[in-house]
């Protein structure tokens, strides 16, 4: 999927604050529904974090012209807020995946370093006995630990992901999209 840039143009500083308004959210539901071809694909990480960026300006930009938008703002405000907070769910565990990987990998270097000089400095005669016993890591073997909570990460990722899905299909099937658009457009 390609990046693209959502800039809002058109302003009109002697025009009405509800038509800039107006003006501003078309271009964030634009941006917001952009990213509407990943987001079932659960390992769409980084587009999944652009989507809550994006989440995040169609919200702000709801809140900021409440006045504008009213009753209908509000109740897609929590639409909107409900998918990025899910989203956010999702963001920190694959910040917290990265810096337990980024830590096993380290640890891993670490022993093998380790393992390498015993290797050097032990009498041939051993080798077999050191190598062995490195594929049996001790009870209290830091990497332990550190894979337990990897994989608890992901289930909790997971489970992120399957927030943000429900949320994202329940709103779509109540035609939020639509009921965003009809804000964005002057009333008759």
């Amino acid at each position: 999927m390609k990046k693209q840039r959502f800039a809002v143009e058109g302003l009109d500083p002697k025009g009405s604050p509800a038509e800039n308004a107006r003006r501003i959210l078309s271009v964030r539901i634009a941006e917001f529904y952009h990213y509407l071809p990943i987001v079932h694909d659960e390992q769409a990480g980084e587009l999944l974090h652009e989507l809550r960026i994006a989440a995040k300006r169609l919200r702000y930009t709801l809140e900021l012209f409440h006045e504008t938008f009213g009753d209908e703002g509000e109740r897609q405000i929590e639409r909107v807020k409900a998918i990025q907070e899910a989203l956010g769910d999702l963001h920190d565990c694959d910040v917290r995946i990265a810096i337990i990987e980024d830590e096993l990998v380290a640890l891993a270097g670490r022993q093998m370093r380790e393992l390498s000089a015993a290797l050097k400095r032990e009498p041939i005669e051993r080798h077999r006995s050191i190598t062995s016993s490195a594929l049996r890591p001790p009870p209290d073997d830091p990497r332990r630990g550190l894979l337990a909570l990897l994989s608890r990460q992901h289930v909790a990722r997971h489970e992120a992901y399957t927030r943000f899905v429900e949320h994202w299909d329940r709103y779509a099937a109540e035609g939020m999209r639509a009921e965003l658009v009809a804000l964005s457009h002057s009333p008759q």
